[in-house]
């Protein structure tokens, strides 16, 4: 059939109509967000991608770059952040096995007493000046007692009579001997010493030896047997 100015085209001649694309798909809608999705505790992600119609070469969709780098940072946060965060996690922070802390497994050390070896009352003669000078007689009373506590009473009697008492506090304990601080006690007359000193107490077979360091007495040492 022929064609003419304003007639019909034949078919054929410019080739079967074009083939229209089909449309593109609509972006996925992402629902707003509701009250109460963002409450403590709560982490979201949105991400919204568009696909294109691939070429006559390929197969599938392409992801945006874009998309895609957006999603490996947000994942980077997650676990960047859930290190801070699991610290901040009621009973998760700082939480230990029990082999982790030494104080879990100590208990308090008991406290260091004077042995039974030494508690009593014991006399005996004292000197003065490496033995040259007598001093009477001491009179020593020890009691139980643990470190920084009052272990003992002394009583010097001279030879004249007179007394001084001096009061013993516990300093140390070791395997041969007992260490005290001793000071006059109150109401002692002028003429006794009532500086500190160091007083050391050691087991003698039977007895005790004591032994000073006060200076200003001469260092007064005496063996002393238990009488109580």
């Amino acid at each position: 059939m022929e064609g003419g100015a304003g007639g019909a085209v034949e078919p054929g001649v410019f080739g079967p109509p074009p083939v229209m694309p089909p449309p593109t798909a609509p972006a996925a809608d992402v629902p707003a967000p509701r009250e109460g999705d963002h409450a403590p505790g709560k982490l979201f992600v949105s991400v919204a991608a568009t696909s294109t119609q691939a070429g006559a070469d390929s197969r599938g969709r392409r992801l945006s770059c874009t998309v895609a780098l957006a999603v490996a940072g947000a994942m980077a946060a997650v676990t960047v952040g859930s290190v801070f965060v699991l610290d901040l996690l009621p009973g998760e922070g700082g939480k230990t096995t029990p082999g982790d802390s030494d104080t879990a497994t100590h208990s308090p050390a008991d406290p260091v007493a004077v042995p039974e070896r030494y508690v009593g009352t014991w006399e005996g003669q004292a000197v003065a000046v490496e033995g040259d000078l007598p001093l009477g007689t001491f009179r020593l009373t020890v009691r139980e007692a643990a470190v920084g506590e009052k272990a003992a009473t002394l009583r010097h009697t001279d030879i004249f009579g007179g007394t001084c008492d001096d009061v013993l506090t516990l300093k140390k304990v070791t395997q041969k001997e007992i260490v005290t601080g001793a000071v006059g006690a109150e109401g002692n007359r002028d003429v006794c010493d009532q500086a500190l000193h160091t007083v050391r107490l050691t087991p003698v077979g039977d007895d005790l030896q004591y032994a000073s360091d006060s200076k200003d007495s001469g260092r007064p040492k005496a063996r002393l047997s238990k009488v109580e």
